[in-house]
């Protein structure tokens, strides 16, 4: 059976973990951070680069597209210097499959996470009012919670092999696993969180392959949710750049769902069948950057279109 409290508990520690690393980050590198998007958007190939980068070192593709709706909104970046920023937001995202793969499932935590918990909650504590230095042991924290987080869930879950019955599962359609993960991205405002349970559920045998690749096109078009609650009641130029996210994951995500089983196979064929991990990660990344190159050629056409949005205009009572 599931152990809801210690997969909630681990859930929860992953989330906070992200959350701190989040502020640590911003408070390490915040000012350089603005300064190079601003500055390496100017062609869509250098703003795929940016956002990639960006992504990855945030861990959030959500914060990097609010980010870039208030460059946007204030007139630092145009809505086609943005576009490749948000092309590569999504490849950037995919860093978190490849750690939690490499490092969370095929290593022993106890080695590296507990000891970075330990010493950098610790130095934070000594260090928390000395601006130079607890930012750094926060994010060093938050590292080692993120991994913790993720032994929790995976205990969490362990017993739910054993217990469920298959037959349930095998009732659910593709489609069915693809809402799932839209719902689960769209509640809890984390494709990050939602491809940890994937990976979760795919390495106890829960769910296969085909399934996870589901849910992970549907956390993806998920994420466009929070820019598109960003942009309720702001600029004209905010709600271009969430409809662009929105497109762009749109037309990404229905082109994998199209191509679910060959990308799938493919991945597969690179990696071989004993790798299950490894392969949703690398469909995850393959399809990101099949929409980045679709994309590319048509990105003056889509700032044209965008350029044609107006913001609704308020209503006057008479």
């Amino acid at each position: 059976m599931i152990e809801t409290w210690k997969l909630l508990a681990g859930l929860g520690i992953f989330l906070l973990a992200m959350q701190l690393m989040e502020n640590a980050l911003k408070n390490l590198a915040g000012e350089k951070l603005t300064g190079f998007i601003h500055r390496n958007t100017n062609t869509p190939l250098k703003g795929v680069f940016t956002g990639t980068i960006a992504t990855a070192i945030l861990q959030s593709s959500s914060l990097v597209t609010l980010m870039l709706m208030a460059f946007v909104g204030a007139g630092l970046l145009s809505v086609q210097n943005s576009l490749g920023v948000i092309y590569g937001c999504n490849l950037g995202t995919t860093l978190t499959g490849w750690i939690v793969t490499l490092l969370g499932f095929n290593a022993d935590i106890g080695i590296f996470a507990y000891p970075m918990t330990a010493i950098g909650a610790l130095l934070y504590t000594v260090t928390y009012q000395k601006p130079k230095w607890s930012p750094l042991f926060q994010f060093i924290t938050s590292f080692g919670l993120l991994f913790i987080g993720l032994e929790y869930m995976k205990l969490g879950m362990s017993g739910l092999t054993q217990d469920l019955n298959t037959e349930i599962l095998k009732d659910l359609s593709v489609f069915s696993y693809f809402v799932f993960g839209f719902v689960l991205t769209a509640l809890i405002q984390s494709s990050s969180a939602t491809m940890l349970i994937t990976l979760t559920a795919l390495n106890t045998g829960i769910i296969q392959l085909y399934d996870a690749g589901a849910i992970v096109i549907g956390a993806d078009l998920g994420t466009t949710v929070t820019a598109l609650i960003g942009s309720i009641g702001g600029s004209r130029a905010r709600l271009q750049t969430a409809l662009a996210h929105f497109i762009f994951n749109l037309t990404t995500d229905s082109i994998a769902f199209a191509l679910l089983t060959p990308l799938i196979g493919l991945s597969v064929y690179l990696i071989g069948n004993d790798q299950p991990l490894l392969n949703l990660v690398l469909f995850h990344s393959l399809f990101n950057f099949i929409g980045i190159l679709v994309f590319l050629p048509l990105t003056k056409h889509l700032a044209t279109f965008l350029e044609r949005i107006q913001s609704p205009s308020p209503k006057t009572i008479s």
